[in-house]
């Protein structure tokens, strides 16, 4: 048996999926910036059928191979149902630890600089705040701590400019952070237990088994959109007091508020855009912050998803495929030769051959759909919250 499955009840644990236990149509769906999820069908004669309680019973998938835990998070919900073969069952749904973020709403705090202090820089110190409100109203085993956090917000400085509207902790760290820095945020259990928010650049290893054609390569496709490029971008800072207006580069930047990509300019030609950062309040670290940018923006207006199988499962592949690992791409047929992140994975408790995952590059078209995939969970939770 490669995985089993445990729920917990008050620290009383229950195996429904071992060598003795089954359940059937077990899942487990990740994705980058995402919260996870597991879904399976459990019946009547399994010894957990009758102890899964929306919100308050926990499960732990562990991969019986590697020793890791593929899953940590609660049960949802488990209805009932019988089929027209008169068979009863639950189809159960779980999610993730990240899940406890949405358990708390944040207070009203009016916008603030956030410069650092204690050994932690504003971004760190503004995470630590939002957490400290998240711990002080859930119960222990929601508490989250902060983790590795190193992403710097912009070139000069850690600080950052930021406010709470009342929102719940997951909107805000996504909203505040994520969807205006970029990067990506996880959160895991660490060895001590307790359970811990990272949010880095890149939070994933770079792996040298490849995804080929022939091998374990299932699909792959190409795109391109250069309608993502800027070659001449309008940075813009923070809103100026007393004003809609925001600051721009003009002062430091011989009275252009713009900034021109010269080679993008000689091939695509003149294509003007804006990029705002809310937090930034000092010209030189607006234009230092919009040249990093727009370099990024303009690397790759091409995209690849990329579908392939674990080998490794079935002992044919030395590394087994992770969430936010860098895995070197090859398909000479549609012109593919670099690393690409695993961006989505699916595993298949069941039949582990059947687990697959998604690559992609961290272009803007990734980005999009890895939001639009959050708000789509997220209004799927506050659904059944009755929200």
């Amino acid at each position: 048996m490669l995985y089993t499955v445990t729920i917990y009840n008050g620290g009383e644990g229950t195996s429904i999926h071992d060598r003795y236990e089954r359940i059937a149509d077990a899942k487990i769906a990740k994705e980058r910036n995402a919260i996870d999820a597991f879904t399976f069908t459990i019946m009547p004669d399994n010894p957990g059928y009758s102890l899964l309680q929306p919100f308050t019973t926990t499960v732990e998938v562990v991969n019986g191979k590697t020793g890791a835990v593929e899953f940590d998070g609660r049960v949802i919900k488990a209805p009932a149902s019988m089929g027209a073969d008169g068979l009863v069952s639950k189809a159960v749904t779980c999610e993730g630890v990240e899940a406890y973020l949405c358990d708390s709403a944040q207070p009203y705090l009016a916008e603030r600089q956030w410069s650092g202090s204690g050994g932690a820089n504003g971004l760190q110190q503004f995470i630590d705040y939002v957490l400290a409100r998240h711990n002080e109203r859930v119960e222990e085993h929601k508490r989250v701590y902060r983790g590795t956090v190193d992403l710097v917000t912009y070139a000069t400085t850690g600080g950052v400019y930021k406010g709470l509207q009342r929102d719940s902790t997951r909107d805000t760290l996504q909203g505040k952070l994520v969807d205006v820095f970029g990067g990506e945020m996880r959160v895991r259990r660490g060895s001590d237990g307790n359970l811990y928010l990272d949010y880095s650049e890149k939070l994933g290893a770079d792996r040298e088994t490849p995804i080929e054609l022939a091998r374990n390569m299932a699909s792959v496709t190409m795109d391109e959109d250069p309608t993502q490029v800027i070659t001449r971008l309008y940075p813009l800072g923070a809103k100026l007091e007393g004003s809609e207006d925001r600051l721009t580069v003009a002062s430091v930047n011989g009275g252009r508020q713009y900034i021109d990509d010269a080679t993008a300019m000689a091939r695509y030609g003149i294509i003007e855009g804006t990029h705002t950062w809310d937090d930034i309040t000092v010209a030189s670290n607006l234009l230092s912050s919009g040249r990093s940018w727009l370099a990024e923006n303009n690397k790759y207006p091409h995209s690849a998803a990329v579908s392939a199988y674990d080998l490794s499962l079935i002992d044919l592949a030395p590394d087994e495929f992770k969430l936010l690992d860098w895995y070197p791409c090859r398909n000479p047929l549609v012109g593919l030769d670099e690393s690409l992140e695993v961006i989505k994975q699916t595993i298949d408790v069941n039949e582990p051959h059947a687990s697959t995952i998604d690559l992609g590059d961290s272009t803007t078209q990734q980005s999009t759909q890895a939001t639009a995939a959050i708000a789509s969970k997220l209004q799927a939770l506050e659904k059944r919250l009755g929200m």
